[in-house]
């Protein structure tokens, strides 16, 4: 059995190609968005075109993202200790932010001289842009390099089911249309058009503070240790609340730390399970919990003992009489099993339920086993030893199992009752 560490240690791309692995495509956007970043600002300044300048830093926010990716990968490895009890992952927080704050000083400029340009040309006064050969080709070869780009990011999203990696190929899609924007600008330069370079200029560079405000938003929201609304939070709470020995969720919290998630659940257990076995159930439950929802990164469960003396008991009958049923001699072929609720030491419901597996010829042991699980029972009371099959189900769900001589529901009642009374 795999520990807790093991299990948020484990690397879950391991079995992918090297071309599909996080690191390296991360190593290929940066080296891609470094050099364009480059090329478009050194051809920006060359040609004059604010459109091509703005282009420039709209790599720039791509080239941030991978450097935040980077920082992740590096810090991902390191160790919580006292002083950092939840690791270094929000470096990359603190990172984002100074860049975001760049990116917003960068365009404001471009905005601002965008309007100087447009009040120039509506006052007589225009610019001119340089519409080398060279500038054209380069604008289309980039433009080819970027829809690569986003192939590729594309299939490494389905390949890996990467939620991360599919938004930005979606992103990356959206960039190929504001670099073909300012390849229609040179177009129009070239006839002398030279307002429409202003004008696409100020729309990329508004389009520039809305992915830095998104980058912004974010890392303020995770320094500022805010809890998030996480998209399959519904379908995560009733995973807990329904797992076996969990009576209530006390509180639950998601989190944020760099790209991780980090899931708090305070929750609480029946009175009486042992304490030998709560780390084995927070260990089951994370289990589940990451295997159902593989972008939470690490799950930190408390667990308390419920204030109240409350149990459910099932065990298999002979018939339906209330208290007064016989305890059947066979698991999987009783016709009916009661459920005994108990609440300080008093019976709170009962109810007997038919058999609906008594008549299969196969899997009835498991198949009966799992829907005593589901029914959420603390304990099963029978006449014979289990089979291997059902007696696993039951050890983990850490339903308790006992083997008994009493003939009654009613005499199970008073031995359960008198427990109760024992404990404090």
């Amino acid at each position: 059995m795999k520990s807790q560490q093991n299990i948020l240690d484990s690397n879950p791309y391991e079995k992918l190609k090297i071309f599909e692995r996080p690191e390296i495509l991360n190593i290929i956007l940066f080296t891609a968005n470094f050099i364009l970043f480059l090329l478009k600002l050194v051809f920006g300044l060359r040609s004059n075109s604010l459109a091509l300048q703005a282009d420039a830093f709209d790599n720039l926010t791509d080239l941030v993202m991978v450097v935040v990716a980077f920082v992740a990968i590096l810090y991902s490895n390191r160790k919580p200790n006292e002083k950092f009890p939840y690791g270094y992952y929000r470096i990359e927080n603190v990172v984002s932010l100074i860049i975001s704050i760049i990116i917003f000083i960068t365009a404001f400029n471009i905005i601002q001289q965008s309007f100087i340009e447009i009040s120039l040309y509506i006052g007589g006064t225009s610019k001119t842009i340089n519409t080398s050969p060279i500038i054209i080709i380069f604008l289309i070869v980039s433009l080819l390099l970027s829809l690569l780009l986003t192939l590729y990011l594309r299939y490494v999203g389905k390949k890996t089911g990467s939620p991360i990696v599919e938004s930005q190929a979606k992103e990356k899609l959206f960039d190929n249309l504001l670099s073909s924007s300012v390849l229609i600008s040179f177009i129009g330069a070239l006839f002398e058009f030279y307002i429409l370079d202003s004008i696409i200029g100020l729309l990329i560079a508004l389009f520039i503070i809305k992915g830095g405000l998104s980058i912004f938003l974010n890392s303020t929201k995770t320094l500022l240790d805010a809890v998030i609304d996480f998209e399959n939070k519904k379908e995560l709470y009733e995973l807990i609340e329904s797992y076996p020995r969990v009576n209530a969720i006390e509180h639950f919290e998601i989190r944020s730390y760099g790209k991780y998630l980090f899931l708090e659940a305070d929750i609480s257990l029946n009175q009486d399970i042992p304490l030998s076995k709560i780390e084995k159930l927070k260990r089951k439950l994370t289990e589940n919990i990451k295997s159902k929802f593989p972008n939470i990164f690490k799950v930190i469960i408390i667990t308390q003992a419920r204030p109240v003396k409350k149990i459910k008991i099932a065990m298999p009958v002979s018939e339906n009489n209330g208290l007064k049923s016989e305890i059947a001699s066979h698991f999987g072929e009783a016709p009916y099993f009661a459920f005994l609720e108990l609440q300080e030491g008093e019976i709170s419901k009962l109810e007997i339920q038919s058999n609906k597996y008594a008549k299969l010829e196969k899997r009835k042991g498991i198949k009966i086993s799992d829907w005593l699980c589901s029914e959420k029972i603390d304990k099963l009371y029978l006449r014979k030893e289990l089979q291997r099959g059902p007696l696993v189900i039951f050890e983990n769900s850490l339903i308790e199992v006992n083997i008994t001589d009493l003939n009654t529901l009613e005499e199970i009642y008073e031995k359960e009752k008198e427990k109760l009374k024992e404990t404090p």
